[in-house]
């Protein structure tokens, strides 16, 4: 703490003074309860704005936000809404982002060079009007909508100083003591967020002093909006890490200094920054990709959610460069993870700039003059992973890929893709649906077995069962069975040695996570999946997985029967069943195709049956009735020599490959 002498102790408590009577005579003047003050023209007749609190826990009320958008580079721009090129905001504009399914509007708005009187921060009467309408486009469409603090020069004045901090202080409460006022009557669907990317200059790492002065100022903004009453009193506020980043440090370094319980931490994660925000950096999406942003996501799991503490990813994208496919499955991936990694699904709001040029800072997806979507696909993958929540696609808390694509119930894929764990560290990790999950343990009976594929050490595999619900803590299970498959090891472990290891077959009231790590080496797991014993429902035989990309015309996967010295065994291709394949690149670009020297079809091209999307990627099933069709006879054990899944005209990469029956 700096110690003032007596002359300037006496100018900051005179100016602390007038900043205190400003704020009170600007409560009084705008504590507006109708919508008197905003232009109502652009709204039906009759429109009131929402004032329901519907007393939701913060957890459930983040939870429900889905998808979001971000009004950018409009209402935050330096001096007007539109000195920054992008078009007036109007309703219609906001219409047409709620048509296609977004739940969430975020407005960043600058207040400082909105005041009428900056010595003590008195915000323009005609600025907060034009702010409260814009807010009720969102609400008249049924969304949430998030107003912040965005781009005031306090946002870069971050520091150890006293008297700077008292400052910043001084302006967030008068702020949001202003802002609150006029929006004390709104219903729990308007969230606010005390600050922006708060941080010193242009310093984005900073150091735990400066993670300390972020919470004190965001504690300053939400003491100053609890204290204008009404339903401020409960509403949701949002408050930043150091530069609202998800870096390890700055969110260890976050604390909430109140007791608060409705406060969410407020993340900006242009993850990872190579892809989605360096101009220059690579623009095809990668399994690297993939892996770092999971960690991401793993670490604000354990720090906040896992500790009571909501997040919403406030800013998130991935800059243009050309690469709209690739573009489209980080924003399916992305907002797979936030609703299925940790059981609870944390809302992301994409950043658009209405910029569209190539390389950084090109985050436009909506052309808000004619009022259509750029890249309607980027939109549509965030939109669909939060209509499909956490239900079923997500059997991995790792990785986020599983899927029982089967609709089969007793035999159920817990992961696909690539996770790697160090020795004794957990390479996937699955919640049960009685701890939040998606694997019902009602299937785990007696004469099934788990099956997991992995690279590494041959059997440096173990196979957890955890329980904090009376079963055992942290029983380990021994493999019944193991060998080699796809390039790759596979163990088994019966439900019988489950049982044997966790003490009881009470599985749906004990069992709480599965775990799948490494033992004194490292491993990576590709798939883990569930199949029933013996039972009238289908079975998975995975031939594939992993990644494997194909160039146009070319074959990505190449696996032989073992009448032709392979691994395929072809009788097992019975009626009723189908071929499965999940990829990533164009839809609908994928062939499977049946090669015979033997006398029968020497290429025969198979027509899918049924198409998708999942997992932030594609899927594509092809059933036997339709491989016969193709191949022209069922005797698939004496003529079928090879199987090939391939690229049509795009390049396509697959992920996995198998057969149920």
């Amino acid at each position: 703490m700096v110690k003032l002498n007596n002359k300037k102790r006496w100018v900051s408590i005179l100016t602390l003074m007038t900043i205190l009577i400003g704020v009170i005579f600007v409560s009084d003047s705008n504590a507006i309860t109708s919508l008197a003050a905003m232009d109502s023209s652009e709204f039906s007749s009759g429109y009131t704005y929402p004032t329901q609190m519907r007393g939701l826990s913060a957890f459930d009320l983040v939870s429900d936000m889905g998808a979001g958008w971000n009004l950018g580079n409009s209402l935050e721009s330096s001096d007007n809404e539109t000195n920054w090129g992008n078009p007036r905001t109007t309703k219609a504009m906001i219409d047409a982002i709620a048509a296609k399914g977004f739940k969430t509007l975020r407005v960043p708005v600058r207040w400082d060079d909105n005041y009428s009187n900056s010595s003590n921060y008195t915000i323009n009467s005609a600025y907060m009007d034009r702010v409260e309408t814009v807010v009720n486009y969102a609400l008249a469409n049924d969304m949430y909508v998030i107003i912040n603090v965005h781009h005031n020069d306090l946002q870069d004045m971050v520091t150890t100083d006293y008297s700077t901090q008292t400052r910043v202080k001084n302006e967030l409460k008068a702020i949001w003591t202003q802002v609150g006022n006029r929006f004390k009557n709104y219903g729990d669907k308007l969230i606010f967020e005390v600050n922006n990317e708060p941080r010193c200059g242009e310093d984005w790492n900073g150091n735990q002093n400066y993670y300390n002065c972020v919470n004190e100022y965001n504690e300053a903004g939400r003491a100053a909006i609890r204290a204008t009453g009404g339903n401020n009193s409960k509403r949701l506020v949002m408050l930043p890490t150091y530069c609202a980043s998800a870096d390890s440090a700055k969110i260890y370094g976050w604390k909430n200094l109140s007791s608060d319980t409705m406060i969410a931490v407020s993340i900006h994660a242009y993850l990872p920054f190579d892809f989605a925000f360096e101009g220059n950096g690579h623009s095809n999406w990668t399994d690297a990709d993939y892996n770092s942003l999971a960690g991401v996501f793993s670490e604000l799991k354990s720090v906040f959610i896992d500790k009571g503490v909501p997040v919403v990813i406030g800013e998130f994208g991935a800059t243009n460069k050309n690469n709209t496919a690739d573009r489209e499955k980080y924003a399916a991936i992305y907002t797979a993870f936030a609703t299925q990694y940790s059981g609870f699904k944390i809302p992301c709001i994409w950043w658009d700039n209405n910029n569209t040029g190539y390389g950084s800072e090109n985050f436009g997806i909506f052309n808000r003059a004619n009022r259509t979507f750029y890249y309607g696909g980027i939109a549509e993958a965030m939109v669909k992973a939060y209509k499909a929540g956490s239900s079923g696609n997500a059997g991995s808390d790792n990785n986020g890929s599983g899927n029982n694509s089967s609709g089969d119930s007793s035999s159920a894929s817990l992961f696909w893709g690539s996770a790697s764990a160090s020795s004794w560290n957990q390479a996937v990790s699955v919640k049960t649906k009685k701890n939040g999950g998606s694997f019902d343990t009602a299937n785990m009976k007696s004469g099934g077995h788990f099956y997991v594929e992995y690279s590494g050490s041959y059997e440096k595999l173990e196979f957890i069962l955890q329980s904090w619900s009376g079963g055992a803590e942290w029983a380990k299970v021994k493999i019944s069975e193991s060998g080699s498959a796809n390039g790759h090891y596979y163990a088994k472990f019966t439900v019988d040695n489950c049982v044997s290891a966790f003490g009881t077959n009470d599985f749906a009231n004990k069992l709480d996570t599965i775990h799948v790590g490494a033992v004194g080496s490292n491993i990576t797991v590709y798939s883990v999946y569930y199949e029933a014993g013996n039972t009238n429902t289908s079975t998975y035989t995975s031939l594939f997985t992993g990644s494997s990309t194909a160039v146009p015309w070319g074959q990505a996967v190449s696996l032989k029967t073992t009448k032709n010295g392979g691994s395929v065994n072809a009788g097992n291709i019975t009626s009723g069943g189908y071929f499965y394949v999940e990829y990533s690149g164009t839809k609908g670009q994928i062939e499977l195709i049946f090669q015979s020297w033997s006398g029968e079809a020497e290429w025969a091209k198979i027509s899918p049956s049924e198409t998708g999307e999942v997992n932030g990627r594609y899927y594509a099933k092809f059933t036997y009735q339709n491989c016969v069709k193709a191949f022209g006879t069922s005797d698939l054990a004496g003529k079928l020599d090879q199987l090939y899944v391939g690229a049509l005209k795009n390049t396509t990469t697959v992920y996995s490959f198998g057969y149920y029956k």
